[in-house]
């Protein structure tokens, strides 16, 4: 930069030399230099400082007292993703076209600040979302919680948040093996609700406890009760072996064998139709689902099982169960940058409720097609590529979408995706 002559004074500020992270801004990955401006010294000589990642990025950019009494951390998700959907001929008896789509979206945008405040047990976490999914251009409050710590054996916690239901939504996206969730989880969700929860871990066993209102889909609305009906959820999960985590495929690798199980059981009481899940505002459900997940060197496996039992509004309607099972693995073809996956899952209802109902425009099928339907299932491959961890990856998968109606007649569709994502 270049000086225009003047001497500057105690006020005016000087420039320091700054080191970012390396990689960052930097075509060679070396740490590379910028300018800053900082207060002057008041005899006006040069005042530098290096200001190294670790003082301002931990997991998230942050800032923080001494004591850790108040806390703010920063963190971010962009997700662009292109959708190639074609639907096979044999959809055309169910009166559904066979027009493909292609398509881009940003699928997710997130930006989330968390911390503590007044102590380090006391803490918030609030979390924005935009998207352009569903034909929409939408943001909303996805998350919204405060929690007190009293214990490692207890914290309670209230607001709007993700349930302690089911193990795939309860990781972060950006950590996901695929893209998106699985056929099944799309189906058996208990995604986010607004109520109290009670979390802790003793030993290798971790549990929760929540009581909220109805937990709508993910494609349906609704936030408040308007009846005297909660949701209520148990959750206890179990390391058998080093602990597994909240990622669904680890970059780094696992230098011991991990084994985690899951299992978490639900009541809900149904305040908003779902296409996506098969039910009727006004029906009740319960529902139970379970994991197991290990992790070796570079290998990463998990299974699910789902299962809902829906009561339904309807006066002369029979109950009805449902099921769903998935399974994913992945495996490093060259460590911590290339990966290979493939996931299998599957949806069997027990009967037609409010399969061709979604509110979601839907380009694509997230759980299964327009029409009423019995079965469905996914067959995926993928491809992932790490630049930077999770951080940023470019993550391509191919499906095979296939099932059949309760009068036996089949269907079938083929998915590409490719999805580049940055995430602090």
């Amino acid at each position: 930069m270049e000086s225009d002559g003047a001497q500057p004074s105690s006020s005016q500020p000087l420039l320091a030399e700054v080191t970012t992270p390396a990689g960052v801004g930097s075509a060679a990955g070396s740490p590379s230099v910028i300018a800053v401006a900082v207060p002057a010294a008041q005899d006006a000589s040069p005042a530098t400082k290096e200001l190294l990642a670790s003082d301002i990025y931990n997991g998230g950019f942050f800032v923080e007292t001494k004591d850790k009494s108040f806390s703010l951390y920063a963190n971010g998700l962009f997700q662009v993703r292109y959708t190639g959907f074609v639907p096979h001929h044999d959809v055309l008896a169910q009166g559904e076209p066979t027009t493909g789509t292609s398509t881009f979206d940003v699928f997710l945008g997130r930006v989330a600040l968390s911390g503590s405040v007044y102590q380090p047990s006391l803490k918030y976490f609030l979390q924005v979302q935009g998207s352009t999914a569903g034909n929409s251009n939408t943001l909303t409050m996805l998350d919204w919680f405060a929690s007190n710590t009293f214990s490692k054996a207890l914290t309670v916690q209230v607001g709007r948040s993700y349930t302690p239901y089911s193990y795939e939504y309860y990781c972060s996206p950006g950590n996901y093996l695929f893209a998106d969730l699985s056929t099944a989880e799309y189906a058996f969700a208990l995604p986010r609700a607004i109520g109290a929860e009670v979390y802790g871990k003793v030993g290798k066993l971790t549990y929760a406890g929540m009581v909220a209102n109805s937990i709508p889909a993910l494609d349906a609305g609704g936030q408040e009760n308007f009846n005297s009906k909660l949701a209520y959820i148990g959750h206890a999960q179990v390391d058998i072996l080093a602990p597994y985590g909240y990622v669904e495929t680890d970059p780094s690798g696992s230098s011991k064998q991990a084994l985690m199980l899951w299992g978490s059981a639900a009541y809900n009481p149904v305040n908003a139709s779902s296409g996506f899940e098969n039910v009727t505002a006004g029906d009740t459900t319960v529902n139970a689902t379970s994991t197991a997940a290990y992790r070796i060197g570079y290998f990463s496996l998990q299974t699910s099982g789902y299962w809902r039992k829906t009561t339904p509004i309807a006066t002369g309607e029979l109950t009805k169960n449902s099921w769903g099972y998935g399974e994913q693995a992945g495996f490093y073809l060259k460590p911590k940058k290339l990966e290979l996956a493939e996931r299998i899952s599957g949806v069997n209802w027990g009967a037609p409720d409010n399969l061709s109902m979604s509110t979601v425009a839907e380009n694509t099928w997230f759980v299964g097609p327009g029409f009423p339907y019995h079965r469905v299932a996914e067959d995926s491959i993928g491809l992932n590529y790490y630049l930077h961890g999770h951080n940023a990856k470019i993550q391509a998968d191919y499906s095979y979408v296939h099932g059949n109606t309760f009068t036996d007649q089949s269907f079938a569709a083929s998915r590409v995706r490719i999805q580049t994502q940055l995430m602090f």
